[in-house]
């Protein structure tokens, strides 16, 4: 029985790769005539959904999922199909969420939909860790479109890496990247063209490459919208060169501190998925402008004080991390007269310790002050000691009712916020709340050697990698801010006749934001 269920499948695959769907969903409906059993509901319900996504027929995709959700837990309990279950399931529910997505496009914005359940299955696929590096690729890219459509950009260009990590050359990866970034580039600044045409190429290797058919449409369209962008089209299949990173320092803290930054994805600026020169070095993610009534002119300077800090901030926390890694610099000295009790535990306790749970706490600290930015931005009206990043979103906690100021923006960068928030609630950085509530109020215990690690427990190494993670969230998060303010100042632009005027962003030269001799002087 096994081998005719694996010749029909493969029929199928064959036919839905000609492009013949009605022949496979035949093959599918002759596949669920051979009786009730687990292995046959697991294929069957697989084609059924896929075969349903290529049609556009909501109906066959929900019979896949029904099928596939009535023999659920005795197909997970098969651990050589509970990877494949899993993404058939998030890959049906994924599909579901799309179809009411063509109705109304903001759908998914500060509520519960499918896409939740398709978030957690993609990730419990990958938790079985497929050998099958093509199968993994296609996890993270629709992973990577999950995210992707919640407003999450940064995190599925995430994805859509680590699926070309996997399989360099695969079409929807390089496809999906470059939509992504073709979206993003509005934040480059002076580096759009070179975002644009990095998005052009991506998405010319991928429709090169093959993508499926429902995908050859919209790759090829934003192509030509691109395109728009340069009157002389001989530079889009003949980009310029570009000098690419050179790394210039005035030490060698400096030096580690920059790899350091690139290695892990720690900049504040829109070049890191980019990395063709200079650019993708530094921290230059602003509000460039903002329209604000002629009576309101100090709205705009006050919250660019808010984000000035939120960047320091995040700044200082990364050079935290930084400085607790750097094996150049001897800090043993901090530790040299503190009595510390031997506990018989295999405790840890020293500065570089120290350092990396102090950047962590700092980079928590940072999403409630986005909090208190969208509450001023918003004019929500929630008293500032009552902020934090858990009830910005709430005008009544218990409830959970999203206030409607919130709901209306219908802006997917702010909603990206919000899901950041939920994923901390009960999604898959819960974990680095609780740490963050045991540093805060309880502690912490370092060890040498960790069997069973938690959120209190665990190695030096575990630490760090975490506070990495946490990094990259909060990298994100700042990010996703910039856009959303970016999206509702083009809404008031649109909007205004006369009454508001234009506030641009004037930086401060380096000079002064280094000059110590004003406080140092008295200092002995």
């Amino acid at each position: 029985m096994e081998a005719q269920l694996n010749q029909l499948c493969q029929q199928a695959i064959q036919k839905m790769n000609a492009s013949d769907f009605e022949g496979a969903l035949n093959i599918a409906n002759k596949l669920r005539s051979l009786g009730p059993h687990y292995v046959i509901s697991h294929i069957a319900s697989g084609l059924l959904i896929d075969i349903g996504t290529a049609l556009e027929r909501e109906d066959i995709v929900k019979e896949g999922v029904e099928l596939l959700r009535k023999d659920f837990k005795a197909i997970i309990s098969d651990e050589k199909i509970a990877s494949s279950a899993y993404y058939n399931y998030a890959n049906g529910v994924s599909a579901l969420f799309r179809f009411k997505m063509v109705k109304d496009p903001y759908i998914g914005c500060f509520r519960e939909t499918e896409l939740d359940q398709a978030k957690a299955y993609y990730r419990k696929a990958l938790s079985f860790a497929p050998k099958n590096s093509f199968s993994a690729s296609e996890i993270w890219v629709n992973l990577g479109n999950c995210l992707d459509h919640l407003g999450r950009i940064f995190d599925a260009l995430e994805c859509y890496e680590e699926a070309l990590r996997l399989k360099p050359n695969h079409g929807m990866a390089l496809g999906n990247k470059g939509m992504a970034l073709s979206r993003y580039a509005v934040l480059a600044g002076e580096h759009q063209r070179t975002f644009l045409l990095e998005a052009y190429s991506l998405l010319s290797r991928a429709l090169k490459l093959g993508v499926p058919p429902e995908a050859v449409a919209g790759f090829s369209s934003l192509l030509n919208r691109i395109g728009e962008h340069f009157p002389d089209k001989s530079v889009l299949d003949n980009p310029p060169e570009f000098p690419g990173l050179t790394i210039k320092t005035a030490s060698k803290f400096e030096e580690f501190l920059i790899e350091y930054c690139l290695r892990n994805r720690l900049y504040l600026n829109m070049c890191d998925f980019c990395r063709k020169c200079d650019a993708a070095i530094g921290d230059t993610a602003v509000i460039k402008t903002m329209i604000v009534p002629k009576s309101k002119r100090d709205r705009y300077l006050r919250l660019s004080a808010y984000l000035n800090q939120i960047k320091q901030d995040y700044v200082t926390a990364r050079f935290l991390l930084v400085l607790s890694r750097f094996e150049g610099l001897d800090l043993n000295f901090v530790d040299k007269r503190v009595k510390i009790i031997d506990t018989l535990d295999h405790s840890k306790h020293n500065i570089y310790i120290q350092l990396a749970k102090a950047s962590f706490k700092n980079f928590c600290d940072i999403l409630d002050k986005i909090a208190c930015f969208i509450n001023e931005y918003l004019e929500l009206g929630i008293p500032e000691r009552k902020i934090d990043f858990r009830r910005v979103w709430y005008s009544d906690w218990k409830t959970k009712q999203i206030f409607k100021k919130i709901e209306d923006t219908k802006n997917l960068s702010l909603n990206a916020l919000f899901d950041i928030h939920r994923d901390f609630e009960n999604g898959p950085y819960e974990e680095l709340r609780k740490t963050r509530h045991a540093l805060t109020h309880r502690f912490v215990n370092i060890r040498a050697f960790q069997k069973i690690e938690d959120e209190a427990n665990m190695t030096e190494d575990t630490l760090v990698k975490r506070t990495i993670e946490l990094s990259r969230i909060v990298r994100s998060a700042i990010i996703y801010l910039l856009h959303f303010v970016y999206v509702e100042e083009k809404k008031k632009e649109r909007r205004s006749e006369g009454t508001t005027i234009h506030l641009l962003a004037k930086e401060l030269p380096n000079h002064l934001k280094t000059n110590r001799q004003g406080s140092l002087k008295n200092i002995t």
